[in-house]
């Protein structure tokens, strides 16, 4: 069955207003993963879940029988900067839809950290949080006025007749975009294990904890298995 939720359904991972995430629809739960695996014998059934059922899901996810987690559906509407979102789709395990500056006039909604971070010594992708010696008051005001600028020759370019998928060139990576991502649970376990890790940026981090807060509770068994193997596989 197809459950389509509402607005309430709505997190914001950076505390803006702005960059949210909802879970628009999903197909299955955890007994269509049992069912999956269970029909290589033959044995799928539409009894209810139990603890027999959730003591498969865990010896599936413990050995790597990952097939039996695809048979389901999770689609997500993502509001991000463009910087989380070229990460993001780089897990190409999903489907993507994202709204074309081509189509409609792009919003001058923009992303700004609360606090800037510096770059990592010993780690060429990872930042680690600022010293003193970073002034955060200038680097608020540069970033500030560098989305602007780009912002206004956006919509200089648009008043001098020029086409929107060209004009649209001139904005940076922190201006917001929106998709729609769709998955299945393997693919987000995957995607849960890159991103909401230490070594991710700050930024994707956050998103996926969203992500995990929307879906766990609809695959509750699947989610404390895997969270269980995680926690093993760390210590």
């Amino acid at each position: 069955m197809t459950q389509t939720l509402n607005e309430q359904e709505v997190l914001f991972p950076l505390n803006d207003g702005i960059g949210s995430v909802a879970l628009v629809q999903h197909v299955g739960n955890d007994k269509s993963i049992v069912a999956a695996a269970r029909v290589s014998f033959g044995a799928d059934n539409a009894l209810p879940f139990d603890e027999k059922d959730a003591k498969l899901i865990r010896y599936l996810l413990k050995h790597q029988h990952g097939s039996p987690f695809e048979h389901n559906s999770l689609t997500f509407k993502v509001v991000a900067p463009i910087f989380v979102i070229r990460q993001w789709m780089r897990h190409r395990i999903a489907s993507y839809n994202e709204i074309s500056g081509r189509y409609v006039e792009v919003k001058d909604q923009f992303y700004t950290p609360e606090k800037f971070r510096q770059q990592a010594k010993s780690n060429r992708q990872a930042s680690i949080e600022a010293t003193e010696s970073l002034d955060q008051g200038k680097a608020h005001q540069v970033w500030e006025a560098a989305w602007k600028h780009a912002y206004q020759a956006y919509h200089d370019l648009l008043e001098l007749g020029v086409t929107r998928e060209q004009a649209r060139g001139v904005l940076p990576l922190t201006m917001y975009s929106e998709f729609y991502f769709t998955c299945n649970v393997r693919a987000l376990f995957h995607f849960l294990e890159l991103r909401d890790h230490p070594g991710a940026q700050f930024e994707i981090q956050m998103y996926a904890r969203a992500l995990k807060e929307l879906a766990a509770p609809l695959f509750p068994s699947a989610f404390e298995a895997w969270d269980e193997l995680q926690g093993q596989r760390r210590h």
